[in-house]
């Protein structure tokens, strides 16, 4: 998978996922557990997430995907914020029932193996900090209470 002058970290069958972001942020921060209880954090931008959050729905919930991915607000191709920041999601479940994820930050690629129970953890965490009011792309607004 790696081509001169790029490199690729494998971190494994990784748990304790978590995406983070920022309301004002284009960004999302994706992390984990990986195998000898490696942490690790990337960076990604916030069409990489969708593009994720589309492939998992895809996989996990066949059957619904058709309608809910049609609800769903997309983010606009922009040029990632700095040369770290993970443009590009791939996800693919394996013979072995595992889910792989592969990001790519410039030439670097970075992939991560999930159980079906942490793919389903992580598309629920995608799904809230993408859409925390729903697929429609309403924006949350605090509200008065009197």
């Amino acid at each position: 998978m790696s081509t001169p002058g790029s490199s690729s970290h494998q971190y494994g069958l990784s748990t304790d996922l978590f995406v983070s972001h920022k309301e004002s942020d284009q960004t999302l921060v994706l992390g984990g557990v990986g195998q000898g209880s490696k942490r690790w954090v990337h960076v990604m931008t916030r069409r990489a997430a969708q593009v994720m959050w589309f492939k998992l729905t895809t996989l996990l919930y066949p059957e619904k995907a058709g309608l809910v991915t049609a609800l769903a607000a997309t983010a606009p191709l922009r040029a990632p914020p700095s040369n770290s920041v993970t443009t590009h999601m791939e996800v693919v479940k394996g013979e072995d029932g595992n889910y792989r994820l592969v990001g790519w930050v410039q030439r670097d690629t970075w992939m991560v193996a999930l159980t079906e129970t942490d793919a389903r953890r992580l598309w629920a965490s995608l799904d809230l900090a993408l859409y925390p009011v729903g697929w429609e792309g309403r924006q949350s607004k605090p509200r008065k209470l009197n």
